[in-house]
């Protein structure tokens, strides 16, 4: 399931409209439909972690299996700049994709 089909679901179950979890998350209505319609496919690191934060979920649970860009994608946010909270987060994503590969 693509990371927006997993968005529209959870937010759905959890009761919110696009514009409550616009406003929970800090990630804009039109970037949250972006990603709920396909128009947009790829979220940062950051979006992830807001709108998993809103919605009280892991960020692994959009985590797509048969998606290995997102350790690119992840790595591509480890700079000299993170944050000790982000790297922690960072780390713990890794580590779940390393467990979940050597599952397999």
């Amino acid at each position: 399931m693509e990371f927006g089909e997993k968005l529209r679901e959870l937010r759905n179950s959890k009761g919110y409209g696009v514009n409550q979890l616009a406003l929970k998350s800090g990630v804009s209505a039109s970037q949250i439909s972006r990603f709920e319609n396909g128009t947009r496919k790829d979220p940062t690191l950051d979006t992830v972690k807001k709108l998993s934060k809103a919605l009280g979920v892991s960020i692994s649970y959009f985590d797509d299996e048969t998606d290995d860009h997102n350790i690119q994608t992840v790595a591509a946010h480890i700079d000299e700049d993170a944050s000790e909270e982000d790297m922690k987060d960072i780390l713990s994503f890794i580590d779940y994709i390393k467990n979940r590969d050597h599952g397999k």
